[in-house]
């Protein structure tokens, strides 16, 4: 059967890479010097470029958050164009109707660019009727304000998202000279054991264990079960 290649994850190779820098520290590395060098630069790297990937990813979740809060306000605002075209005369099941749009059930439950341009649509019908009340049309306003803040909010989410994937491939442009770089400090350290350093590749990389399943007690494990003599 083929082996499957497992790639190494961005918190694997910070964790390894801290490790083997760490354990670098207490033990002779004269005979992997260079190597050793180039691998705690690249890992230095690495660090830094996984810094930015979580620096980006925390300006999208702010933007994410801020993107939320905008469309509360914006459901709102539409929620408020409804009851004054109630107190106008319009029906309680769907006082867009005049205005020609749909219920304000239906736009809340839009995706985000599609409920933005709902609103537009509805703001925009209100203020051309010459029947709705002062308050109606103010409503109308505001609505159309609050989409205009949630498509501002769309836009920078999406910048957030393109900044969140570049950091990313940076990362992983990074990772693999990463991984070049561990796999030749790998192997001047086990041909170190040929040249008098059998213990540097234990010490550098230590076998990981694996937790293991506890064994039942004895008197835990089920009894065994006893044949019964047949009747002659």
């Amino acid at each position: 059967m083929a082996r499957r290649n497992r790639k190494a994850t961005s918190g694997m190779r910070l964790r390894l890479g801290a490790s083997v820098l760490s354990a670098a520290r207490g033990v002779d590395t004269r005979l992997v010097k260079d190597r050793l060098g180039r691998f705690e630069r690249v890992h230095r790297r690495y660090v830094d470029a996984q810094r930015k990937v979580d620096a980006a990813e925390s300006q999208l979740r702010a933007a994410q958050a801020r993107l939320e809060e905008s469309e509360a306000l914006q459901d709102e605002a539409v929620e408020m164009v409804a009851r004054t075209l109630v107190m106008d005369g319009e029906p309680r099941a769907n006082p867009f109707e005049a205005v020609g749009t749909p219920a304000p059930s239906v736009i809340t439950r839009l995706p985000s660019a599609e409920e933005v341009q709902a609103v537009h649509a509805l703001a925009a019908a209100v203020q051309r009727s010459t029947k709705v009340s002062k308050a109606t049309f103010q409503a109308a306003q505001a609505a159309d304000k609050a989409a205009q803040v949630v498509e501002q909010a769309l836009a920078a989410v999406a910048k957030q998202q393109d900044g969140v994937r570049d950091a990313r491939r940076l990362r992983e442009a990074v990772g693999q000279g990463w991984e070049a770089a561990l796999a030749a400090l790998k192997r001047v350290a086990q041909a170190a054991a040929k040249e008098g350093a059998p213990d540097l590749y234990a010490t550098l990389f230590p076998p990981v264990v694996r937790p293991t399943t506890k064994s039942k007690a004895p008197e835990e494990q089920a009894p065994a079960v006893t044949a019964t003599p047949t009747a002659a």
